[in-house]
């Protein structure tokens, strides 16, 4: 698939937010320039989330090392991941005594060194990246092992499009579509995932919308924003400022979510 104006814009976004490139000649937008490019950091989204009081899980622990985690003191079910990645990288899910996204028998005794080696062979763990301990959220339907993620591109302070990505099962197999604040599906839209099936609007999704919408409105620029959906409403999850790197993104993909940046251009 050739490159797009999208993947284009996300690459300059990239040399700008985060290594340092064409420094905003105003300090005060380019200290705002770096505080909302860190926000895709968990450990910092947390202190976001908790001046926002937005709905996240529950954060059982966070460490520098995996000596520090006490297995035996956190809940059977729990999901560990490092605190800034990319691409589901390191993101264990443990229940009843597997882990869910490998399928690898991981009993709590046994927890620590499945976590230290998956640490090891990560791909985008750095020397500073933290370990976090948090709730596993279920899905509002139950029959999903693994809460799909309902992903929320925002932009001049509203919320525009809401990606649902359904991660049971091999990775080859997981699936997406894409819908608009209404609900009214795209046709295939980004190809890193097959294209899924329709579903009808989710429950409590006017609520992850009037939440989005807050966010955006708080941050100002174009962002995907992750939820999920649990019964008792939505959670947010974390903040994507470069999603799937651009990459693979349709003509429709590309056309939506470019005609989104230049009507609502980044303050910064």
């Amino acid at each position: 698939m050739a490159e797009t104006e999208f993947k284009r814009r996300m690459d300059l976004r990239l040399a700008r937010w985060y290594q340092n490139a064409d420094p905003h000649p105003d300090p005060e937008l380019q200290a705002r320039r770096r505080y909302v490019a860190n926000l895709v950091n968990k450990s910092a989204m947390l202190k976001y989330a908790e001046r926002m009081t937005l709905p996240i899980p529950e954060r059982y622990a966070e460490v520098a090392t995996v000596e520090e985690l006490d297995f035996a003191a956190l809940p059977e079910r729990v999901v560990i991941k490092p605190n800034n990645s990319a691409d589901n990288d390191c993101v264990m899910l443990f229940d009843n005594g597997r882990e869910i996204f490998s399928g690898s028998e991981a009993p709590v005794e046994s927890r620590a060194e499945f976590v230290r080696e998956t640490f090891a062979n990560g791909r985008f763990i750095k020397r500073d990246t933290r370990i976090l301990a948090e709730e596993f959220v279920r899905d509002y339907n139950e029959s999903f092992a693994v809460p799909r993620d309902f992903k929320v591109y925002v932009a001049g302070g509203r919320s525009w499009v809401v990606q649902v990505v359904n991660r049971v099962g091999p990775k080859k197999s997981w699936t997406h579509r894409f819908y608009s604040r209404d609900w009214v599906p795209y046709g295939p839209f980004q190809m890193s995932n097959l294209f899924g099936e329709e579903i009808p609007p989710p429950p409590h999704l006017d609520r992850m919308i009037e939440i989005a919408d807050r966010i955006a409105r708080d941050i100002d620029v174009f962002m995907r924003l992750d939820f999920y959906i649990s019964a008792q409403g939505p959670v947010f999850g974390e903040f994507t400022s470069y999603p799937n790197a651009g990459m693979r993104f349709t003509e429709i993909g590309n056309a939506v979510l470019c005609d989104l940046m230049d009507r609502y251009p980044d303050p910064f």
